[in-house]
């Protein structure tokens, strides 16, 4: 094998090393507060980038997070109509069970 082939091979086995080893990256950093109408609340610090369901609901929002959470009234974040909360606001979004923060 030439050197420039043996250098290509080992730059391709490296990258690959660097790519597989890196830790997944959060999708918001900061905490999310999900409450019902009882006043239960429901925590979430750095939500991670996936649809996570909320089996009691929650019908309020506080996103104390860096980045929007788009809320769902389906439990795979499903259902219409979706709603976005943008970082920093806490607003009522009705009658919901699931989340997700951008991919």
């Amino acid at each position: 094998m030439s050197k420039v082939k043996k250098g290509v091979v080992a730059a391709v086995a490296a990258a690959g090393l660097v790519s597989a080893s890196a830790a997944p990256a959060l999708a918001a950093t900061g905490r999310l507060v999900l409450k019902d109408d009882s006043g239960r609340q429901v925590v979430i610090n750095n939500p991670q980038a996936s649809c996570t369901r909320v089996g009691t609901g929650f019908t309020r929002v506080a996103n104390d997070t860096d980045a929007p959470i788009t809320v769902y009234d389906g439990m795979w974040c499903d259902g219409w109509p979706s709603l976005v909360v943008p970082p920093g606001t806490e607003m009522f979004v009705g009658a919901r069970h699931s989340f997700s923060a951008p991919w």
